[in-house]
Formats: C-alpha cells, sequence, structure tokens
C-alpha cells in the first residue's frame, strides 16, 4: 500500500514525470517508503526509554519526499539555446 501511495504521490509532485520514469524512481520511492515505516506509528517525533533516546527523521512522519529526491525524477533542465554574437577587432 505505500508503495501504491508512494507512486501516486510522486505523479502529483513531478507532474512531468517521463515515461518510462528514470532509474532513479525504484530508488527514490523505497528510500520514502522505508522512511515512512521507520516512523512512529503514533506519530510521536521523540520517544525515550530508559537510557535509550530515538528521533524520527521528520517530525510530520508518514510518507514524503525530500527536494533532492524529486530532482532526481524531474527531467533535466536543458540550458537554453540562443544566438550568438562573435565580436571581431
Amino acid at each position: 500500500m505505500l508503495i501504491r501511495d508512494a507512486s501516486a504521490r510522486v505523479r502529483q509532485q513531478v507532474p512531468d514525470l517521463p515515461d518510462p520514469p528514470p532509474d532513479t524512481a525504484p530508488g527514490v520511492i523505497c528510500t520514502a517508503v522505508l522512511r515512512a515505516l521507520a516512523s512512529p506509528p503514533d506519530g510521536n517525533t521523540s520517544e525515550t526509554v530508559g537510557g535509550h533516546s530515538r528521533t524520527a527523521a521528520h517530525a510530520g512522519g508518514g510518507l514524503y519526499f525530500t527536494e533532492d529526491e524529486l530532482d532526481l525524477l524531474r527531467p533535466p533542465v536543458l540550458s537554453p539555446r540562443a544566438a550568438f554574437t562573435i565580436w571581431t577587432v
């Protein structure tokens, strides 16, 4: 279910996702799913048991993508091609 949700979110957050998606897509999806699975299910951002404490990586928890991850899915931005001038002396 998380993989399906992550895939849907990618399509929503990267509307110009190429078809087929880039080779980085499975890694980005898996990273987001693993991060969601590691988040505390009750929404706590931190917990302490005895001498051990744990802090969630993202205050919101759940399924999300970082900007760097989304950049791996976006088509490359090509530099504009324009006419140029050659100055002579």
